[in-house]
């Protein structure tokens, strides 16, 4: 991946934890739309989106085909 693309990427993760850090107060109150309280679900989507690049790159290194 490019490091633009990586950059995007890693910028996406920062702010899903910001706002996983700011608590439950955010945008929806309390609870998301569905019950399920905010920080429950943009943590793990902030980890996915750090690890991306990470992945993205050591599968170009690896050059399976």
């Amino acid at each position: 991946m490019s490091p633009k693309t990586d950059f995007f990427f890693y910028l996406a993760s920062v702010i899903c934890f910001l706002i996983a850090a700011a608590g439950s107060e955010w945008r929806f109150g309390r609870h998301g739309r569905r019950g399920v309280a905010p920080r429950l679900v943009l943590v793990p989507l902030g980890l996915a989106v750090f690890v991306i690049p990470v992945m993205m790159d050591a599968w170009e290194a690896a050059d399976f085909f």
